[in-house]
C-alpha cells in the first residue's frame, strides 16, 4: 500500500483540525465558513481519530471496522467526546465556553490521529488500514439493496438481507442527515438568537499552595480578630457598565449537631462595604482581608447590590450573596 493511502485520512484530519481551531477561535464572521469548520469538529473528527487509534488494521471477515462502520461509530463517539469535554470544562475557570471546548477537542483529535499513524506504521504494509475511493464508496449503494446470499456466505455490516434490515438502514441514514441539518440550523440561527439573560456572577476565591486562585481553599478556621486574604470576584453580564456595592455582613449563629442547619441567629452586624465599577462583559477582582469579629459559629456574608443599598442590608434583600463559614 502506498504511503498516501494509509496516512491520507489522518493527515487530512490533522490539517482540518488546525484550520478549524484557527477559524473558530479567530471568530470569523462568515457564518457558512464557521458551520463548515464546526460541524465536522463536533460530529466526526474526534471520534474518527479515536477509532483509527484503536483499530489501525484492515478489517477481515470476522473482526475490525470498514469505512462505513467507522463513519457511523465516529459520529456517535464524537458526540460523546464533545459532551464529556463540555462537562469537564464546566469545572475549569473558563466554564463551558468556546475556547476550552475547541482547544480540548482539537487536542484530543491531534493526539489520537498521531497515535493512529504510529500504530499503522508499526503494522505490516498489507495490514494497514487506509482509504480506497472505489471500495469505500462502493458500500453506499449496498445499504439500500437487499442481498441474496448462498448458504454459508458471510453478511457484511449494514448489508440488508430483508426488508427489515433495509428499513433500519434508511432510518440510520435519515438520523445522520437529521443530525447534520439540526447542527447546521443551530449554527446558522445562533447569531440571531436572543442573547443570554442579563445577570451578574459573584463569588469568592483564595490562593492555594501553588499561588492559584481557587474556590476550594477558602478560610474556615479563623478566630475572632484573625483575617485571611481572599478575592471578591464580580462578573458583569448585564449589558452595560454597573456600579456595585458589596456589604460585608456578619451573623453569629447556632448550628445543628450536623452543622448543616442554622437553628438560630444570635447576632448580626455590618462589618464593611465598598463600591466596585465593572464594565459590561468584564470581571473585577477585589482583594479583601476577611475574618470573624466573634468566636463561635459565624457566617460572614458578602452581599452584592446593583443599586442603592437598603437601610437594613441582609442576605434576604441582597441581589447576589456568597459567604464564608467559620465554625468553633
Amino acid at each position: 500500500m502506498r504511503v498516501h493511502q494509509w496516512t491520507g485520512d489522518l493527515l487530512l484530519i490533522l490539517l482540518f483540525s488546525g484550520l478549524a481551531a484557527g477559524g473558530i477561535l479567530s471568530e470569523i464572521s462568515v457564518t457558512p465558513i464557521r458551520v463548515a469548520l464546526a460541524l465536522p469538529l463536533v460530529l466526526l473528527v474526534p471520534g474518527y481519530a479515536f477509532i483509527s487509534a484503536l483499530f489501525p488494521e484492515v478489517p477481515d471477515e470476522d473482526d475490525g471496522f470498514g469505512a462505513l462502520e467507522r463513519v457511523v461509530l465516529s459520529v456517535a463517539l464524537s458526540l460523546a467526546i464533545v459532551a464529556l469535554v463540555a462537562y469537564a470544562a464546566n469545572f475549569t475557570p473558563y466554564g463551558i465556553t468556546l475556547l476550552p471546548i475547541t482547544v480540548a477537542v482539537v487536542a484530543w483529535t491531534v493526539l489520537f490521529s498521531l497515535l493512529g499513524l504510529v500504530r499503522r506504521a508499526r503494522l505490516d504494509p498489507a495490514d494497514r488500514y487506509g482509504i480506497r475511493a472505489g471500495p469505500s464508496l462502493g458500500v453506499v449503494p449496498g445499504l439500500f439493496t437487499v442481498q441474496r446470499r448462498r448458504p454459508g456466505d458471510t453478511r457484511g455490516p449494514f448489508e440488508p438481507e430483508n426488508g427489515r434490515h433495509l428499513l433500519l438502514n434508511v432510518f440510520l441514514v435519515f438520523s445522520l442527515l437529521a443530525l447534520l441539518v439540526a447542527g447546521g440550523y443551530m449554527a446558522f440561527a445562533a447569531p440571531s438568537l436572543p442573547d443570554e439573560q442579563p445577570h451578574t456572577e459573584f463569588y469568592l476565591l483564595s490562593e492555594n499552595d501553588e499561588g492559584e486562585l481557587t474556590s476550594t481553599d477558602l478560610p474556615t478556621d479563623l478566630s475572632a480578630g484573625e483575617t485571611d486574604p481572599i478575592t471578591v470576584a464580580i462578573e458583569n453580564h448585564e449589558g452595560e457598565t454597573q456600579t456595585y456595592t458589596t456589604v460585608v455582613y456578619q451573623q453569629e449563629v447556632t448550628l445543628s449537631e450536623d452543622g448543616r442547619t442554622v437553628e438560630s441567629v444570635d447576632g448580626a452586624e455590618e462589618l464593611d462595604r465598598f463600591e466596585t465599577i465593572v464594565e459590561s462583559g468584564e470581571t473585577e477582582q477585589v482583594s479583601y482581608d476577611a475574618g470573624p469579629t466573634a468566636d463561635g459559629d459565624v457566617y460572614v456574608w458578602f452581599l452584592l447590590y446593583h443599586g442603592d443599598v437598603p437601610d437594613d442590608p441582609s442576605p434576604e434583600n441582597a441581589d447576589e450573596t456568597t459567604r464564608l463559614v467559620f465554625t468553633d
